[in-house]
């Protein structure tokens, strides 16, 4: 697992390796939003990308997970992260970190019974995202979120946090440039 986390890493940074600071003239018209979709192995969502300086940005998304056990459980995301765009020479690849918060929510159907366990945490990412139109781009993009981890406590009759653990959660991306 671990190497294909590296692998991961190295495909979504490497472009912004040996380039220069100073930028050339992009090939195609600054845009300033951009909405989209992404997509993992087991969660998909939508997301606005808003750039209020040439490097800086901020970034919404939501997210729903659907890879649980059970039919009647989900999971759902709200991440707000502020972007940086490294500088490269590059007229179409556009590499970026980001860090910010995570909104998560976990509801659960278990034992007769269902409710919902919420939590607020900090998240990052990064990846590269490849510009092919005047209109259009594409990414691949890693999102870190220190996650929680909960476990029913049949005493309570209810679903407890019982300990934090790193989500890593690599995401293909298609946006749409207003």
């Amino acid at each position: 697992m671990k190497n294909y986390l590296l692998v991961i890493l190295l495909l979504a940074v490497v472009p912004a390796f040996g380039q220069q600071t100073s930028t050339s003239p992009a090939s195609y018209s600054e845009r300033k939003l951009s909405v989209g979709v992404f997509g993992t192995y087991k969660t998909v969502g939508l997301q606005a990308d808003y750039r209020f300086a040439s490097r800086w940005g901020v970034k919404v998304a939501g997210a729903r997970q659907f890879d649980y056990d059970r039919e009647s459980e989900y999971g759902l995301a709200g991440i707000g992260l502020l972007t940086y765009y490294l500088p490269t020479n590059s007229k179409v690849v556009e590499p970026l970190l980001g860090l910010g918060t995570v909104r998560s929510s976990y509801h659960w159907a278990l034992a007769g019974q269902s409710g919902t366990v919420t939590d607020w945490n900090v998240g990052g990412g990064f990846g590269t995202n490849f510009r092919f139109s005047e209109r259009f781009k594409t990414g691949l993009n890693v999102l870190l979120v220190n996650g929680f981890r909960a476990e029913y406590n049949s005493g309570a009759g209810d679903m407890l946090v019982t300990g934090r653990r790193l989500v890593v959660f690599p995401a293909l991306t298609l946006d749409a440039l207003l």
